[in-house]
C-alpha cells in the first residue's frame, strides 16, 4: 500500500523506484538499457550486477548475483558471483541468468531459459538449462529472409499497438492466422 501511495504521489512506478535503489547500490549499466516489467535486478546484491549498451530485459526476466538454496547445507552460506552482460543483448521473457555468469556482445537468450553458464558473443542461446541454439548471424539471416514472406505491421511503432483500433487489431489477427509476422 505505501508503493501505491508514493506512486500516486511523486509519479514514479515501483519498478522504477526499485531500478533506481539498484543504481544507488551500485548496479551498472551503458546506454538504450530497458526492462520492460518487474524488478529486474537482484535487489540484494546490485552491486555485482553490469549491463552494456544497448540491453534489453523483456518481461519477467532476473538477474541474480546470489543463490541461498546453499545456506541449507550445513556449514555452508549463500553462493555469491558477478552477473556481466555485454553490449547487443536480448534477454527473453522470464528468463533467470543466475550468478557468476557472463553474457557477451550480440547476444540472444530465448524466453523461459535459464543461464547456468557463460555464453560467447555472437550466440542465441535458449532452454533449461539454456544451450546454444544457432550463432547470431544464422539467427538475423533468418529472420531477414522471413520478412519478405510474413507480414509487416508498420502502422504503430511496437509499444502503440494496444491504442491500435478494433479494425487494425482485427486486420493483424486475419493476417496472422496462420503464420507469424513482425513490427
Amino acid at each position: 500500500i505505501i508503493k501505491r501511495i508514493k506512486h500516486l504521489l511523486t509519479g514514479v512506478s515501483p519498478e522504477k523506484d526499485a531500478m533506481n535503489e539498484a543504481i544507488k547500490k551500485g548496479f551498472k549499466h551503458g546506454k538504450n538499457f530497458s526492462y520492460n516489467s518487474g524488478y529486474p535486478i537482484d535487489g540484494n546484491w546490485p552491486w555485482l550486477i553490469s549491463v552494456g549498451d544497448n540491453v534489453t530485459l523483456a518481461t519477467g526476466v532476473k538477474l541474480l548475483a546470489h543463490d541461498a538454496s546453499t545456506a541449507r547445507i550445513s556449514g555452508v552460506h549463500t553462493k555469491i558471483g558477478i552477473v556481466e552482460i555485454g553490449n547487443n543483448v536480448f534477454i527473453g521473457a522470464n528468463s533467470i541468468v543466475l550468478p557468476n555468469v557472463r553474457i557477451g556482445d550480440n547476444v540472444v537468450v530465448a524466453a523461459g531459459s535459464v543461464v547456468t553458464k557463460d555464453i560467447l558473443s555472437n550466440n542465441v542461446y535458449g532452454g533449461v538449462p539454456a544451450k546454444r541454439i544457432c550463432s547470431f548471424d544464422e539467427y538475423a539471416e533468418k529472420h531477414r529472409e522471413n520478412r519478405k514472406t510474413h507480414p509487416t505491421f508498420g502502422e504503430h511503432r511496437w509499444d502503440e499497438w494496444i491504442n491500435a483500433s478494433q479494425e487494425e487489431r482485427e486486420a493483424m489477427k486475419e493476417k496472422l492466422k496462420d503464420t507469424f509476422g513482425y513490427l
